[in-house]
């Protein structure tokens, strides 16, 4: 069995490139729609219905057709 690295070893410097204003946009309209849908109907129900709920409120601020 390996054993695990130490917290310096497993540094690595990672670049990332920046992403453009519309990918900025994009994931904030996202992330916001998640949340609202979250915060409007709450725990309880199956996934499924989250997913089709968050697609239809992508799909009606066009992030998504």
């Amino acid at each position: 069995m390996n054993s695990p690295q130490s917290h310096e070893a497993t540094k690595e410097k990672k670049l990332f490139e920046p992403i453009t204003e519309h990918e900025e946009y994009e994931g904030r309209n996202i992330v916001d729609a998640a949340y609202s849908l979250h915060t409007g109907l709450g725990p309880g129900l199956l996934e499924r219905v989250y997913e089709v709920c968050l697609c239809h409120e992508l799909s009606k601020r066009l992030l998504i057709l």
